[in-house]
């Protein structure tokens, strides 16, 4: 009773409040008044960017042929042996197949090349992020592009300092080189990277120094490998010059890549098979020849037209998207090593009606930068095809 007393009184007599949270405040100071180890400051002091806030993760960005883009985790897709089903990757229309997919980092540039030769930039993290079945944004809310314009092919650039020029190739055979400085400020509108001609397309962007060796394999099966040094650097307005001489009925660009010593050409048929054959195979010509044949084109009504045509090494692992939304990650390694001239074997077992529709890359190279820089390694998928 007497301590409900005591605190009616108190309750009752605002000068004793007053008086105990002083003597609560004194005890606190006693206890818990040592010097402030930091500092007040009015303004924020060093360089400080919203980079600052955003944590370099590994991501998978896909994009659709209607022109829908997300970036997802790579970890979604969990590792098959060749020949495996596959997962459901997005879901899609009949008329959103799955065009390209790109393995980057959160922190890096990314550039969109488009079906008016224009390019656009944006950070990977500005990107809409997705679940593995999420159709993602479409890329006019992503870029601020023309009327009637589409992006047709992306290109990850971690660091503008990492490469001397980048190679720009459509699906005609058009080529172009230009010093990769000229990407590195991009405005919000774009600027033109290429002109083209009508119904061509810009479809590839690689990275290069200079000394390099392209090779570019065709629909048809024709492969042509040629030094760097026969496409001199041009002007952003330049048309390029011609890469390969295409066979008549149809035929197309479908890989363009750069020649890394020791490494192996990776074919992928439209039907599901394919094989990787040792770049030794394939012999240096001159510009603008049919080079080689890269598959048994005496049977391709059987395996399908080559829809992607990769350089790999064998740490490298791939995934392969159809056209009815399915993944399939895979290892390099686990796919057999075969002559130029042959059908290879089958990558992915497909339902009837579907077709292989694009092939991602991860290097060795990507695994060892995530782990160089704090990153994930369970990623298990790069860039376009």
């Amino acid at each position: 009773m007497a301590r409900i007393a005591y605190y009616e009184d108190l309750l009752a007599n605002p000068d004793k409040i007053r008086a105990l949270i002083r003597e609560d405040i004194v005890a606190l100071r006693e206890k818990f008044g040592d010097a402030r180890r930091s500092t007040i400051v009015h303004e924020a002091s060093g360089d400080f960017s919203e980079e600052d806030l955003i944590s370099q993760d590994n991501v998978l960005i896909s994009y659709s042929a209607a022109s829908y883009i997300k970036r997802m985790n790579p970890d979604a897709f969990r590792a098959q042996n060749r020949g495996g089903r596959g997962i459901k990757g997005m879901t899609t229309r009949s008329e959103d197949e799955v065009a390209d997919l790109l393995f980057a980092r959160t922190l890096d540039h990314i550039l969109f090349f488009t079906n008016k030769g224009r390019v656009y930039s944006s950070r990977v993290y500005e990107l809409p992020e997705g679940g593995r079945t999420a159709r993602g944004m479409h890329i006019a809310n992503v870029l601020n592009l023309l009327p009637d314009e589409t992006a047709t092919t992306m290109l990850v650039v971690p660091d503008f300092e990492m490469a001397e020029y980048i190679t720009l190739l459509t699906r005609f055979g058009r080529i172009k080189r230009m010093e990769l400085n000229v990407f590195a400020n991009i405005r919000s509108v774009g600027l033109i990277a290429m002109s083209l001609d009508e119904g061509d397309s810009l479809d590839w962007a690689r990275l290069t120094n200079g000394s390099e060796d392209f090779i570019v394999v065709t629909r048809r099966g024709r492969a042509l490998r040629f030094s760097e040094a026969n496409v001199r650097p041009m002007g952003r307005t330049a048309a390029g010059v011609n890469a390969i001489r295409l066979q008549p009925s149809g035929d197309e660009v479908v890989g363009f890549d750069v020649v890394k010593p020791g490494a192996e050409l990776l074919v992928v048929h439209e039907h599901g098979y394919g094989k990787r054959t040792p770049l030794e195979e394939y012999t240096a010509h001159s510009r603008y020849t049919q080079g080689n044949w890269a598959t048994d084109h005496t049977r391709l009504d059987e395996v399908g037209p080559i829809v992607s045509a990769r350089v790999v090494e064998p740490d490298d692992q791939i995934t392969v998207m159809t056209a009815n939304g399915i993944v399939l990650r895979t290892k390099v390694d686990g796919i057999r090593v075969a002559g130029r001239i042959t059908r290879g074997v089958r990558v992915v077992n497909l339902m009837d009606g579907d077709n292989v529709v694009a092939v991602a890359v991860l290097t060795h190279a990507d695994l060892n930068r995530g782990v160089d820089e704090g990153g994930e390694t369970g990623v298990d998928v790069a860039t376009n095809g």
